[in-house]
């Protein structure tokens, strides 16, 4: 799929949320990431103004209602425990990973696994990895 503009983005990230509960965002940077995570935390009735990265925090909550990770600085599933990030893991429903790691073990039921390629300034490429 392609997505030509931010604005396309962002409303993809709403269709999603009305489908699915758990994603899992791969990327390259720069990619829209955040903006589909916005468009989905408002597909959820969250202001997407809320939603921040959460790379140096690893974990973000907006509105008791979404659970947002970034794992790409943990460097094992044991500081994933260690953080306490697993427990929030079971705590919610609907849940946004980015850089998934260690996906066999966190025991998630279902999730749409995606992987977001830059392939112009403005032009996306959306692969869906599951």
């Amino acid at each position: 799929m392609k997505i030509e503009n931010p604005e396309q983005m962002h409303e993809y990230g709403k269709t999603l949320a009305q489908h699915h509960s758990i994603l899992l965002l791969e990327w390259e940077l720069w990619a829209g990431k955040t903006t589909l995570i916005k468009g989905f935390a408002e597909g959820l009735g969250i202001d997407p103004n809320l939603v921040q990265s959460p790379t140096y925090a690893y974990l973000n909550t907006y509105a008791d209602k979404l659970l947002h990770i970034d794992m790409y600085r943990l460097k094992s599933f044991e500081e994933l425990i260690e953080k306490g990030i697993l427990n929030q893991i079971s705590e919610f429903e609907t849940i946004v990973i980015e850089w998934p790691k260690w996906i066999d073990q966190l025991d998630l039921d279902t999730y749409l696994h995606i992987k977001i390629h830059k392939l112009t300034a403005e032009l996306r490429e959306i692969e869906l990895l599951n």
